[in-house]
């Protein structure tokens, strides 16, 4: 073989493995997923709803769970109370105040107390010193009103701890 001969079979079978090597890496890339991923077309992009961050509400209340307002119950009447943010706990003895915690009252066909009074310890008042949140009561036939009112360890009432609930005894 001629050197001319050599040097062009040389450089065409450099030039062939060249172009596999180049070949066989796109098919190799492409193959295998090596490539840059591509976005769905626009007609099949679902957009994700973004929750909306609203500021957690950390506000002590009550409320009736049990009745409803404007409800028309039988007697006894199932009364259900829930807080939220406050701690209910029974009453200590020693008596104990504690920040963020007192215990339920009830009153029947009352208005709620001024924060700051104490709940009185007799009718129409209802206490639950032992931190109970629910009671059935014997009603009278008729309309009734009855005030839901949080008190500290003193049964002095806390601002804003209170909920009103109407209902009708059949």
């Amino acid at each position: 073989m001629h050197r001319n001969e050599y040097t062009e079979v040389f450089c065409s079978s450099t030039r062939f493995v060249l172009v596999m090597l180049i070949a066989g890496g796109v098919i190799t890339t492409t193959a295998c997923g090596g490539g840059e991923e591509t976005a769905p077309e626009p007609d099949t992009m679902v957009e994700e709803p973004v929750a909306e961050e609203s500021p957690m509400d950390t506000s002590p209340r009550v409320s009736f769970l049990a009745p409803e307002e404007g409800a028309t119950v039988s007697s006894p009447v199932h009364f259900m109370f829930g807080a939220e943010n406050f701690v209910i706990e029974p009453i200590t003895d020693p008596l104990t105040i504690r920040q963020g915690a007192g215990h339920h009252h009830i009153g029947i066909d009352t208005d709620c107390l001024p924060a700051g009074e104490v709940i009185p310890q007799a009718a129409p008042w209802v206490h639950f010193g032992t931190g109970s949140d629910m009671i059935d009561m014997q009603f009278e036939p008729g309309p009734h009103r009855v005030c839901l009112q949080i008190g500290d360890g003193e049964h002095r009432t806390i601002e804003g701890l209170n909920a009103m609930v109407s209902f009708t005894v059949e």
